[in-house]
């Protein structure tokens, strides 16, 4: 029978720089959920409390000609499903951090894993008091995004924990926070979320740290079922489009309904539509390297995108992983 006590006895410490670095800045620069956010701001109803060109479709002509009431309404509407989808996204991440926090044997490791959750909790809390604010309540998630984080809730694995949750939820999560931040009109979300940006930004350096090391120390093989796990997911992630044809006219349709929208379907057709032109000028940004996904940034970063890899997983061609090693190098 194990001794469990003994095990805690000592903990050794990797010793690598940075990730004893991100505990350090965890708490050296905390933000505290009551003290630091001024939650005497009210939220007017009908406020969409964001930019309405950061709604899905929102740089369309179609869209950007309808009444402004229709606009904030949508862009409301919009606003309130991403906040439902970031806390529960939120309370996942505490749970992976807090077994993690158990499963790892590493002092550093252990150390962030426990830090990562004290932030996943304020952040889950601050998600939800703005919703309230807002007049709304969390409620379900749609059937992709329970399916995606159930597969983390349901893993033992800790590799698969730290690379689903600080590598690639997390990567592919910052670029929602920034456009968040840099588009919130109301001051309480833009304060929120710029402060919980500044930790989101700890985390995925976490996982980037993580896989760069778990690569290093990896045979041959270990390295390429890594690879051959991750770099299909990110690549798929993005070459999703995000909003175009498809995916759009059922939940816009309905958006555009409540807003007393004349042919609401027919509206988000010719959105969905438009949207395709956006969508092609972000892939070409995307291809040529001008614009780099956080998601390649971070695997650039990891050393995923070796050439030893890229090659038998038939990816050197890819067009978003060309770009992405054409692109000036990321900066540390």
């Amino acid at each position: 029978m194990p001794n469990l006590t003994r095990d805690l006895l000592r903990l050794d410490n990797t010793g690598h720089a940075g990730i004893n670095a991100l505990f350090s800045k965890a708490h050296s620069m905390d933000w505290d959920l009551d003290r630091d956010v001024d939650w005497s701001l009210d939220v007017e109803p009908g406020d969409p409390c964001i930019d309405t060109a950061w709604a899905p479709f929102g740089r369309t002509e179609t869209f950007r000609a309808l009444p402004m009431d229709a606009q904030r309404h949508v862009a409301r509407a919009a606003l309130l499903r991403m906040l439902n989808v970031l806390q529960v996204g939120e309370s996942v991440a505490q749970d992976v951090c807090a077994r993690l926090a158990v499963m790892c044997d590493e002092e550093d490791y252990r150390n962030h894993a426990v830090a990562q959750a004290m932030d996943e909790a304020r952040h889950h809390m601050a998600y939800v008091r703005f919703m309230a604010k807002m007049g709304e309540a969390p409620g379900p998630v749609d059937a992709g995004t329970e399916a995606m984080f159930d597969e983390l809730l349901r893993s033992d694995d800790k590799t698969f924990l730290i690379a689903g949750e600080q590598f690639f939820l997390e990567s592919l999560a910052m670029p929602l926070f920034e456009r968040l931040a840099s588009n919130a009109t109301h001051p309480l979300l833009r304060d929120i979320v710029t402060l919980i940006n500044r930790d989101e930004s700890r985390h995925v350096a976490f996982g980037v740290l993580y896989v760069a090391e778990l690569l290093k120390r990896s045979s041959t093989s270990e390295r390429l079922e890594f690879a051959g796990t991750w770099l299909p997911r990110i690549v798929g992630s993005i070459g999703g489009g995000g909003g175009g044809g498809q995916r759009v006219p059922r939940l816009t349709a309905e958006r555009l309904v409540n807003a007393g929208v004349d042919d609401a379907e027919g509206v988000a057709e010719r959105m969905a539509a438009e949207q395709v032109a956006l969508d092609r000028d972000r892939r070409e940004q995307a291809e040529t390297g001008r614009r780099v996904p956080h998601l390649l940034t971070s695997a650039r970063r990891a050393g995923l995108l070796a050439p030893d890899l890229l090659e038998p997983l038939g990816l050197a061609d890819h067009p978003l992983i060309r770009g992405a090693l054409h692109a000036s190098e990321p900066p540390a």
